[in-house]
């Protein structure tokens, strides 16, 4: 009787042993992980369905991704920043499929103005640079993107005024960067971006187009009725090259640029709308700065050069938010609290990941000069 005990216990712990390791080996992992605690496999592929995606990533996995994707990096160039960008241009051409400079306009009148400067234009010469310039109603007024829609002939003299200067000037084509445009000039916008499709695809031209995210098919806000409600993707996208997703100055936010729920939102509501080697992923480079109390914006575009100015001055605190998928410093001044949340190369990392796993052409970064130098680094591994 007592060997049978003895026997029995042995028996006992065995299987605990078993189950043990059953349980272990098998059990579930954590919603946006695998066993590496990488993207790789946590992010559905746009071309099945979009996941939740999150901020853990790893080195290992990036590395054989980076190996097997090339993606195509559009940086873009502002008439603001103009200075900045050419230094940053100098330095990191070698690593920029294609420059888009926001210097072209329709006017009031609704006749194209603008230009690039001496400077850049040698820059672009001597780099031998692809350029997509934006065309983009001037001040974002909607009267005039409005004006320009309902009249056929001022659409006919724009189209040809782009053609001719894409001529002259060797640019590879144009994107539209048309903003605060009504939702209810919907329809209009779509068949302005199909008739000048169909003219530069006879000219040998591409066409994109920049286009500001929502994720509902309509709301009674600003953000939807004067920005994103004029967008029809699906539309849009079987006519161009591609759309430059502009995921990024999220309306809602009180915090980062660019969260990762919203981020979710909005691909997971366009993923059935855009194809995944038309959607350019928009990256915001500048900073977003708020006071605490009361919680107010005060800083919409800053540089981080800025930042690294305050860090340099200021007692501060810095951390990364994996639920939000963002950096961010704190500091204090005047005895008042202050948060930045920034795009370093930990978080521009992220977002390449992002692109990775879903297949996406590439992406489209606003702006040059206002970078984290360090996110070169990235890209050299990428290329």
């Amino acid at each position: 009787m007592k060997n049978i005990s003895k026997y029995l216990i042995v028996f006992f712990f065995c299987l605990l042993f078993f189950l043990g390791y059953v349980l272990g080996r098998f059990s579930y992992l954590p919603v946006g992980q695998n066993s590496t605690g990488s993207l790789k496999d946590s992010v559905v592929p746009v071309a099945q369905q979009f996941g939740e995606i999150s901020s853990e990533t790893n080195s290992e996995t990036n590395s054989e991704t980076n190996k097997e994707i090339n993606i195509e990096k559009i940086f873009y160039m502002s008439r603001l920043k103009e200075k900045d960008g050419i230094e940053s241009l100098k330095q990191n051409a070698e690593k920029i499929d294609i420059l888009a400079p926001q210097f072209y306009e329709v006017s009031e009148k609704l006749v194209l103005t603008g230009g690039l400067g001496a400077e850049l234009k040698d820059i672009i010469i001597q780099k031998n640079l692809k350029i997509m310039p934006l065309v983009a109603n001037a001040g974002f007024k909607q009267n005039i993107i409005h004006d320009l829609l309902v009249s056929p002939v001022a659409q006919e003299a724009v189209i040809k005024g782009l053609i001719s200067l894409a001529e002259k000037n060797d640019y590879i084509g144009w994107q539209f960067d048309f903003e605060n445009i009504s939702y209810l000039d919907r329809d209009l916008y779509s068949a302005f971006v199909e008739k000048t499709a169909k003219s530069f695809k006879e000219n040998g031209l591409i066409l994109s187009v920049a286009a500001v995210t929502r994720s509902v098919d309509y709301e009674d806000t600003d953000a939807f009725k004067n920005w994103a409600g004029v967008f029809d993707y699906a539309r849009i996208s079987r006519v161009v090259d591609f759309i430059s997703l502009m995921t990024y100055d999220d309306p809602n936010s009180v915090g980062p640029v660019a969260s990762l729920p919203f981020i979710n939102k909005v691909l997971n509501y366009v993923k059935d709308k855009i194809p995944p080697e038309k959607l350019s992923f928009g990256i915001p480079l500048y900073y977003w700065g708020w006071s605490t109390d009361p919680v107010k914006k005060i800083t919409a575009s800053g540089t981080y050069q800025r930042l690294s100015d305050i860090k340099s001055n200021f007692l501060h605190d810095l951390g990364f938010d994996e639920a939000l998928g963002a950096s961010w410093m704190t500091y204090s001044w005047q005895n008042k609290q202050y948060i930045l949340w920034f795009q370093d190369k930990q978080g521009f990392g992220n977002k390449l990941d992002i692109i990775k796993q879903n297949n996406f052409r590439g992406f489209s970064a606003w702006v040059l000069g206002v970078e984290d130098p360090e996110i070169w680094s990235v890209l050299s591994s990428t290329h």
